[in-house]
């Protein structure tokens, strides 16, 4: 399976920041899929100044029409982008966004050539209720039962326990293995195999200890994925 290490700079980095970046990182792979998405509007300098996949944070379902303020993943194809996010739980928390649509915009992504990063996980509530695998299990059933084995190298299925997204809480090794086996398992099950990064207070001391999880295929970066020095030693781990 293809590894991946993929920032999501979320709603940060200036135009300076992001040409200091573009200066900066210099790392380059042939068997890791390096990318960033940024804001919106970087998209195109980064796409001209970078050697790195350059994504979009979200995309949206709908192929054109009145739909203010929504990225069509058609003119982020044209503009050279090569994977979205979807369904990131900051979307889905703060915009309301359900499972239903996000599998709705990896059919709209993938039309359009561009890989969908399915993202997934469970709240803080949800794991200390022990809900973990059947909160999984309702964010993925309608993925495994939508599309199929030949679309195992357009998705990719990002793990992001809410409750360690950007507060420097991280599961142990064994429940991260564990979960991710997981979902591995549960693709088995309806004869798909999709690779699997994981997200969540992922930083340059924890990284080593990660990439080692057989079950982990890469991971999905907030904070530390914003300066080249940092991000670059992430991607020399994998």
């Amino acid at each position: 399976m293809k590894k991946y290490c993929l920032g999501n700079w979320k709603m940060n980095q200036s135009l300076e920041e992001v040409k200091a970046f573009s200066k900066d990182f210099q790392e380059s792979s042939n068997d890791l899929y390096i990318g960033i998405a940024p804001q919106a509007i970087h998209i195109p300098y980064l796409l001209e100044n970078t050697q790195i996949f350059i994504g979009s944070q979200n995309c949206s379902e709908h192929k054109s029409g009145a739909f203010t303020g929504e990225l069509g993943p058609q003119f982020l194809n044209e503009l050279g982008a090569k994977f979205s996010l979807i369904g990131h739980s900051e979307r889905r928390q703060l915009y309301k966004e359900t499972t239903e649509s996000c599998i709705e915009k990896i059919k709209n992504a993938l039309s359009n050539d561009l890989l969908a990063v399915y993202c997934i996980g469970e709240t803080l509530q949800e794991f200390e209720q022990n809900q973990t695998k059947e909160v999984l299990k309702n964010q993925l059933l309608p993925l495994l039962e939508t599309f199929s084995i030949n679309d195992q190298d357009n998705i990719v299925i990002a793990y992001e326990p809410v409750w360690a997204i950007g507060t420097g809480k991280v599961p142990t090794l064994d429940i991260i293995s564990d979960v991710t086996s997981y979902i591995h398992d549960l693709c088995l099950q309806y004869k798909q195999d999709y690779s699997v990064v994981y997200g969540g207070s992922v930083k340059p001391a924890n990284i080593k200890d990660i990439s080692q999880i057989p079950s982990v295929q890469g991971v999905l970066v907030g904070g530390a994925s914003l300066k080249a020095e940092s991000f670059g030693a992430l991607c020399r781990a994998f």
